[in-house]
């Protein structure tokens, strides 16, 4: 399926302006806030969703070429990601000032660079030398696994990856395991793939598109209670919880599935659809303009103020959108044309005709 869907374009879009605005909110706090970093969290449980969605949808329903496949998903996130990390690596060095939770160790960016998952005693989490990087070690994991199935057909790899996604939550659940790898990998954030899976292999049989007008009400009630209940669970100040997870997954999924279903009547908004197509970007710079510009604000201002925490954080938020716009036509898309002209075919590579189920 080569069709573009404008309106996961949006969704990816609001998924970067989710974690942008969630930083943006909590920069002038000294303490955490729930709230705050649930929405940043959403945000990224809803880049989850649409990944699993769009993996499935470009590959169709046969079997496809994983190497072929693993050779353009490195085009599309390894060379602006190796970029931020040696940007933030290099500041750290000469810089370190500029920085509350990164310190530049030779060995965390060497498995930074490898997509390798540690613990970082300097942030407190599994998080590489660019704490953002997190999402892109669970993106790369993911790619892996979909990539070990291409022999299979569509559901028959949706059907896999479910299995064994949850097999690991369950383990992971069960022995709740301290050392890094396998925490990491055992978590139920992976699941978020899976669910934006299933929802690309409904789309690529057209039951999406076919979905009644009751359907749509469901998932308008489900994807609302599913917002609400992620952001009510509080279980003693747990950011990650499993069920603030579900119900962020099912709204997430809901947002998913209602842009399929609706995409013929939504309008084209050129300003979305280019913040959409800028959201990797956005995602990967914001944090240094948050820093800077509301560093800055806040030299100025009182961060006790709640008018001036909430006027920064909206300038914040439209100069880290500008930001990665401008990343994205003046640095993403020239990288992506130098390492598509290094890395790329000249032929198309077609899938399979026969599914394999």
């Amino acid at each position: 399926m080569r069709h573009k869907f404008i309106s996961i374009q949006y969704l990816r879009g609001l998924a970067a302006m989710l974690v942008l605005a969630s930083h943006a909110l909590l920069y002038p706090l000294t303490g955490p806030h729930l709230g705050y970093s649930r929405l940043g969290w959403l945000g990224v449980i809803l880049f989850f969703v649409i990944s699993g969605f769009i993996m499935v949808v470009v590959t169709g329903e046969g079997r496809f070429s994983p190497l072929d496949f693993l050779r353009r998903r490195f085009i599309r996130i390894v060379p602006m990601y190796w970029g931020a990390t040696l940007l933030a690596a290099a500041l750290a060095l000469v810089a370190p000032h500029l920085f509350k939770t990164t310190v530049y160790d030779t060995g965390q960016l060497l498995l930074s660079l490898l997509f390798v998952p540690f613990y970082n005693p300097v942030s407190g989490g599994i998080h590489p030398l660019y704490k953002l990087g997190w999402t892109l070690n669970y993106e790369v994991f993911f790619y892996l696994c979909f990539a070990v199935l291409a022999f299979l057909g569509a559901k028959a790899r949706v059907v896999g990856l479910t299995a064994a996604f949850s097999l690991l939550a369950v383990l992971g659940a069960l022995f709740q395991p301290q050392p890094a790898i396998p925490q990491f990998y055992t978590s139920f954030m992976p699941l978020a793939f899976c669910a934006g899976a299933w929802l690309g292999l409904g789309t690529l049989r057209g039951q999406v598109a076919a979905l009644p007008r009751a359907g749509i009400w469901i998932a308008l009630a489900l994807g609302a209670a599913g917002l609400g209940e992620g952001f009510a669970v509080d279980r003693a100040g747990l950011l990650e919880d499993g069920l603030a997870f579900t119900g962020f997954v099912v709204f997430a999924s809901a947002l998913v599935l209602l842009a399929v279903r609706l995409e013929r009547s939504l309008p084209r908004v050129t300003l979305l659809g280019r913040i959409g197509d800028a959201s990797y970007s956005i995602y990967l710079v914001h944090i240094y303009e948050v820093a800077v510009l509301a560093g800055l604000a806040f030299m100025l201002l009182n961060p006790a103020d709640l008018v001036a925490d909430y006027s920064v954080a909206v300038v914040s938020i439209a100069g880290g959108t500008i930001a990665g716009l401008v990343v994205y036509r003046f640095v993403e898309q020239p990288v992506l044309r130098a390492a598509n002209a290094i890395f790329g075919r000249r032929r198309p590579v077609k899938a399979a005709e026969a599914p394999a189920e």
